[in-house]
């Protein structure tokens, strides 16, 4: 990944790593008025770094997000996270099976678990793209941290848990989703150049970690049905476990 390769130091790799993907798990979140905020603000500390990236052109764009123009593509590609076109959740893409479902969701939560992250709260998802994504910053930052106080067993713990989450879970549907939302947005919109660069990312990342997924093919596999609503059910939180709520023991 050249955004590696430009950094000056591991550290410094790491904090952009940690970045990106505060950045695109905001990106991908539900955008209403605090979220547009996030948006910009993750864009800003993101273009900062100064690091040429897969991701500097989404960064340029979350600079001057509007909610309306967002949100208005946003619930035409996505609706809710059940969504019949392009559902946000991860489990949409291995099985139909309720009980397969359950147990890769208990899967993911294990991950969580085993770095003190409760993403139980708010009524989220552990397989929800913003969740997953937001997971993998936390890593890094737990990396860095690791790099600079707590020594080599540590580091090693932390890079060898992105390694297996990227391989297990986010690096299996994370580019097919984005390179999905990519085809159905308008192009050279927001969610367009997001989604080319989620699948740019991800690509960059499993190649620099040397992890090689089994890929989905990016199409749902659960039968959605009706699609629903795409109005009031928007009333509640986004649905994304913030870094700075993540409980931690």
């Amino acid at each position: 990944m050249a955004t590696a390769t430009a950094c000056r130091s591991p550290i410094e790799a790491l904090a952009v790593r940690a970045a990106g993907y505060s950045l695109l798990a905001h990106v991908f979140a539900y955008p209403d008025a605090e979220r547009i905020e996030a948006i910009r603000e993750a864009g800003a500390e993101f273009a900062a770094l100064g690091i040429p990236s897969p991701l500097s052109g989404l960064a340029q764009m979350a600079l001057a997000a509007t909610p309306g123009e967002l949100e208005r593509e946003y619930i035409r590609l996505c609706s809710l996270s059940s969504s019949p076109d392009c559902p946000g959740f991860e489990t949409a893409y291995f099985s139909s099976d309720a009980i397969q479902q359950t147990t890769r969701m208990a899967d993911i939560s294990g991950f969580y678990r085993a770095f003190g992250v409760d993403a139980t709260s708010g009524g989220v998802r552990p397989d929800d793209l913003p969740v997953e994504l937001e997971f993998m910053s936390f890593l890094c930052q737990k990396e860095a941290y690791a790099t600079e106080h707590l020594g080599a067993p540590r580091v090693k713990q932390a890079a060898r848990a992105q390694r297996m989450f990227l391989g297990e879970h986010l690096g299996r549907w994370a580019a097919p989703y984005g390179r999905r939302i990519a085809a159905r947005a308008v192009p050279g919109h927001f969610y367009h150049v997001a989604g080319l660069a989620l699948a740019d990312w991800i690509a960059g990342e499993c190649a620099q970690l040397r992890v090689r997924p089994d890929e989905v093919t990016g199409e749902p596999v659960t039968g959605w049905g009706q699609p629903i609503s795409h109005g009031p059910e928007f009333s509640g939180p986004a649905m994304l476990v913030p870094l700075e709520d993540i409980e931690v023991r």
